[in-house]
């Protein structure tokens, strides 16, 4: 695979006094100086377009395992029980990986409203971006996460508050009394993640919905997944 296969974009921030690269819309690499005039003598006399642009296998194959890993947690379910019931129930790896994809989800959401907020409003899609990432059952568990774990910041909308409310989510403490799910609480200020929670909201209220026969024939599904249905043992006959 070469270079033209995966697409690069290189951003040059004239304000910041920066240069980044992205390899198919991911940070690549970045470079920052103290001022305009550093980054003219160091990035932009003498610009070899060829050396800008070159990429190598090594940051081409991580920009595709990079994808993968995406892809896989589009796929992946939400995990809605604590660590105690999967150690319980011999489910710990099944929490684990949901764990670990409900971080990279809640950085993921940081990143997307650090990038789209302009300082006065965050950009049309932003939520959408993510949610094709994530899936949007993920990024909305993550959400109310976020809100429930701060419910006493006042920046976040009361009718968001209550919605989270209405998302089950289980106290998670490790054996030292740490709360794990703080691990997936979205850092970014609070105002600017409710502005991200209402457009995801509006986001899944566009989604079309499940009809009443789908969701029972999904419910069904998912409890024969969990209980194979197993055959009734034969009666003894009586001896005779």
């Amino acid at each position: 695979m070469g270079d033209e296969d995966i697409p690069l974009q290189v951003h040059v921030d004239l304000e910041g006094y920066k240069i980044e690269r992205k390899l198919d819309g991911k940070p690549l690499d970045a470079r920052q100086y103290s001022s305009l005039q550093e980054l003219i003598e160091n990035e932009l006399e003498g610009l070899d377009f060829q050396e800008l642009v070159a990429v190598s296998d090594a940051e081409i194959q991580t920009a595709l395992a990079s994808a993968k890993k995406e892809a896989a947690f589009a796929e992946l379910p939400v995990y809605r029980q604590n660590a105690a019931y999967a150690s319980e129930h011999g489910e710990l790896e099944q929490y684990r990986v949901s764990h670990q994809a409900n971080i990279a989800c809640k950085e993921a959401i940081e990143q997307s409203i650090d990038q789209n907020y302009d300082g006065r409003r965050l950009a049309k899609g932003t939520a959408d971006k993510v949610m094709q990432k994530f899936g949007s059952e993920r990024v909305m568990y993550v959400l109310a996460n976020t809100i429930q774990q701060k419910g006493w910041d006042g920046r976040f909308h009361p009718y968001n508050k209550d919605w989270a409310k209405t998302v089950d989510i289980p106290p998670n403490p490790d054996s030292f009394g740490f709360e794990r799910n703080c691990e997936f609480v979205v850092d970014s200020h609070a105002g600017l993640t409710d502005l991200f929670v209402s457009q995801a909201r509006r986001e899944v209220e566009r989604q079309p919905r499940a009809s009443v026969r789908e969701q029972l024939k999904q419910a069904q599904e998912k409890v024969e997944k969990k209980s194979p249905v197993q055959a009734s043992p034969k009666k003894k006959e009586p001896e005779r």
